[in-house]
């Protein structure tokens, strides 16, 4: 592996990422979420003390149980993409219908303290950062600083045989310069006309990647999968973007995700998943102050449906972006009582963790 000298690279932070999308690429997904709901479809987790009401977007484990009404109808799809019609009238296993396999990460668990909030008086990287990438020419985007007209924007390589250049007066450029290699770890620099600089931004993980063409088969295909069992069953749009965007956090193509959740979120979707998923990946690659108004539309459409979980969820989200340890510990205090209603004693004694370490 190459050394990663220049500013801006952390090494730590890429073999992170390389570990994890290798991970990714040699174990087959396992993606079971609710994808359509209509009528009193209840669910109730293992740890739960009874059954609460479920909502599109859920991800689920094979413990899990679902109880339909009858005349209630449900659709999951499962692990390889197989869908799974929920049974009326009686309570079902999540097992039964989308097979054994555990989830390879379910949230809150991907969740780590954040680094600091980037200044808004820099042009901090917004995308690409902290993410593996499909495609080898990428959409740059960055924070728009006040009085700066125009912007300088640079992407370099470790090995410092990429040396690409550009200016222009808009915050979001297509990359142009020669095909980015997999394998290799990428640094965009942007510099504003008033001096400032995205290298302020100090302790972030901002470098990225791009899978290589073994990796990138493996994904596609999973996604062509996806998208034809999506088709077939004539599910939303939305329940497809959310299910790709599920798809691609499982391989760190954090940007990819993102991409398709912004798409949903400036349709003014109400699904507290697409909040809640958006808010996580965005505290995945550094942008607390972002996570936490997606945390804080979640929060407020889950009470909205007195959805318990969501609510909890999104508290520990917002306890985790928080800079102020007071509020910090106060969002994680409400998400405590919250996963104690469900009786959810495993999240209960995490979130007490979380809560331990700000004190």
């Amino acid at each position: 592996m190459v050394s990663l000298m220049l500013p801006g690279f952390v090494s730590a932070g890429c073999n992170k990422l390389t570990q994890t999308t290798e991970e990714r690429s040699a174990n087959p997904t396992v993606l079971n979420y609710i994808s359509e709901i209509k009528g009193d479809v209840r669910l109730k987790r293992s740890e739960w003390n009874d059954y609460q009401k479920a909502n599109f977007g859920a991800l689920l484990n094979p413990s899990d149980q679902l109880k339909l009404s009858a005349g209630a109808s449900a659709t999951v799809l499962c692990n390889n993409s197989r869908v799974w019609f929920v049974p009326a009238g009686k309570v079902s296993l999540v097992s039964d219908g989308c097979g054994s396999r555990q989830q390879i990460a379910t949230r809150p668990n991907r969740r780590r303290r954040p680094s600091r909030a980037p200044n808004e008086t820099i042009p901090y990287i917004i995308s690409p950062r902290n993410t593996a990438l499909l495609t080898n020419r990428p959409i740059l985007r960055w924070n728009a600083v006040e009085g700066a007209t125009s912007y300088r924007v640079l992407v370099q390589d470790a090995g410092l045989t990429l040396d690409w250049e550009t200016k222009t007066s808009n915050t979001e450029i297509d990359y142009s310069g020669p095909p980015l290699q997999p394998d290799s770890y990428y640094l965009v620099t942007v510099k504003t006309n008033t001096g400032k600089s995205s290298e302020e931004e100090q302790g972030a993980e901002v470098n990225f990647t791009v899978l290589d063409a073994q990796k990138a088969e493996s994904v596609e295909s999973e996604v062509a999968k996806l998208k034809q069992q999506l088709k077939q069953q004539q599910l939303t749009q939305e329940a497809e973007q959310l299910g790709l965007a599920y798809l691609y956090q499982r391989y760190d193509l954090k940007a990819e995700a993102i991409a398709l959740l912004e798409g949903l979120v400036k349709q003014q979707t109400q699904t507290v998943a697409v909040y809640q998923l958006l808010g996580d990946l965005y505290q995945e690659v550094g942008l607390s102050q972002q996570g936490k108004r997606l945390y804080s539309q979640a929060l407020e459409l889950a009470k909205g449906t007195g959805n318990l979980e969501g609510q909890a969820e999104a508290q520990v989200g917002l306890g985790l972006v928080e800079g102020k340890k007071t509020q910090a510990i106060g969002w994680l205090t409400e998400a405590q009582s919250n996963y104690q209603k469900l009786g959810d004693r495993t999240k209960v004694k995490q979130v007490k963790q979380w809560i331990k370490n700000f004190q």
